[in-house]
């Protein structure tokens, strides 16, 4: 079967990212025997125009687009994703009679909301690479079928069965990288946390299915090898658990070589077994220790954002996070001892925010990170469906039982204005090492983080924190 697969995510503040999951769709069909091409919008100027030109000269039996986020996640500048998505539908529909499909992140968040929007034919919901080839198996026999394929997730049990994401073969990767994105990996599907707030375990599932060190090596060493990356980044939703299965993947990092068994010189950071350098968005206090930042230093990691959301212990058992200020404490002390730099991510405005849970989490912050720590602050709660604080939202009369949550909508505690928040944040002695989500989306410091990359100056893109915002104050801009 012939299937035109695309990506429509074109977000590229604060730098592009590789579509992981719509390369392993893409691998995963080819393996099945469809025959497949990947039309990759990102950097299209004329996206409209480019998806037209595509399916009138390779006029396709089947259309996968592909959506990653509903919107910017942002609630100070909310934009949602789902117009242009829409619009891209529409331009299938002119010029092609084929099935419209739909999955990706976004869809798994908002399945019947995502497909009646853009009048799909079916949404995909769960893992692609097994969901997608048993719907055109069903459409090649002409099987009456459900709008969402299928209503239960697919999910696939043996994560090493499934082909890697080859994603050089199917976009074009060195443009990607030359953006400032890496290559994303996964050492696992699934989130096992009960966070009142997250999409992850509708997008993946809520138990955990675990890709072999060994697999995820081979992975490491083809992009490596065929596609000269050097930058590696694991996007699970945690990295570190289970415990045991990050130390065995550190493990496997720092003994594995080269594709061709040789050993180059490295640069600073670079890992002992691979010519290349790990960077990881997941790591959870809760299963943080000494050794295991030890591990990750001598693996090649060189950095990694750790979701810390809160200083006050109140609010961290509110969002049940499963961890302690005191946990997120350890850990900070711990990625200063082995050297890796780590951005603490912080979510302020969940329910039962106030002024004191704010000014708790500021002097938090005062004590527990060092001059070289970097902190990154989302005011407000996106709400997404089936999430326990959407739960809260409608109790509290925030939004109605019918309040189409496909949408930027968002929560902030009553208790606390987001004026208010916004200006005990600009008052906090660390404001310097801070940067808000809105500030790192704005076109002038994406650019200053590709610089930095580009130059390869040491530490990661957001090292450059206070740099970004001494410019920002030198040329009058608050945020």
């Amino acid at each position: 079967m012939r299937v035109l697969l695309v990506n429509t995510n074109r977000a590229r503040l604060p730098q592009p990212v590789a579509p992981l999951g719509l390369c392993l769709v893409a691998s995963a069909l080819d393996a099945h025997g469809h025959e497949v091409r990947l039309l990759d919008l990102c950097f299209s100027r004329r996206p409209d125009a480019d998806l037209a030109r595509a399916l009138k000269a390779w006029p396709p039996q089947a259309i996968g687009l592909s959506i990653r986020n509903l919107d910017n996640g942002e609630s100070l500048r909310p934009r949602s994703h789902l117009p242009e998505a829409e619009r891209l539908a529409c331009v299938c529909r002119a010029h092609s009679s084929a099935p419209l499909l739909i999955g990706g992140a976004a869809v798994n968040v908002a399945p019947e909301e995502t497909r009646r929007r853009l009048g799909a034919d079916y949404a995909v919901v769960g893992d692609g690479e097994v969901g997608l080839p048993a719907l055109l198996d069903d459409l090649l026999v002409g099987q009456e079928l459900d709008s969402c394929h299928s209503p239960a997730p697919s999910r696939a049990q043996d994560l090493d069965s499934l082909p890697h994401s080859q994603a050089g073969r199917w976009i074009d990767l060195p443009r990607y990288l030359r953006h400032g994105a890496v290559y994303p990996l996964q050492t696992k599907r699934g989130c096992a946390f009960q966070c009142t707030y997250c999409s992850y375990p509708l997008i993946e599932g809520d138990r955990y299915r675990l890709r072999s060190p060994e697999f995820v090596c081979s992975e490491i060493e083809e992009a490596i090898g065929q596609y000269r990356v050097r930058n590696f980044e694991f996007v699970d939703s945690t990295f570190n658990h289970p415990y045991e299965h990050a130390v065995r993947m550190c493990d496997a990092l720092a003994r594995r070589g080269s594709p061709a068994g040789r050993r180059p010189a490295l640069s600073e950071g670079e890992g002992a077994g691979f010519p290349a350098a790990f960077h990881t968005m997941g790591l959870n206090p809760s299963t943080a220790s000494r050794e295991l930042f030890s591990l990750m230093r001598r693996a090649g990691f060189r950095s990694a954002v750790c979701g810390a959301e809160s200083g006050s212990d109140a609010m961290l058992e509110t969002m049940r996070k499963g961890f302690t200020a005191e946990q997120v404490a350890h850990a900070a002390a711990w990625a200063r001892e082995t050297g890796l730099s780590t951005l603490w991510a912080f979510l302020f405005g969940a329910p039962g925010e106030t002024e004191e849970t704010v000014r708790e989490t500021l002097r938090f912050m005062e004590t527990a990170f060092g001059p070289q720590d970097r902190i990154i602050c989302t005011i407000g709660v996106r709400l997404y469906p089936r999430t326990e604080v959407a739960r809260i939202a409608r109790e509290e009369g925030v939004i109605s039982a019918d309040t189409d949550l496909s949408y930027p909508v968002f929560y902030q505690s009553p208790c606390i204005t987001t004026e208010r928040l916004l200006a005990l944040l600009d008052a906090s002695p660390v404001r310097s090492r801070m940067v808000l989500l809105e500030t790192i989306q704005r076109p002038s410091v994406a650019l200053a983080m590709r610089l930095r990359t580009a130059l390869r100056l040491p530490g990661a893109p957001w090292a450059g924190v206070p740099l970004y915002n001494r410019a920002r104050r030198l040329l009058g801009k608050r945020r």
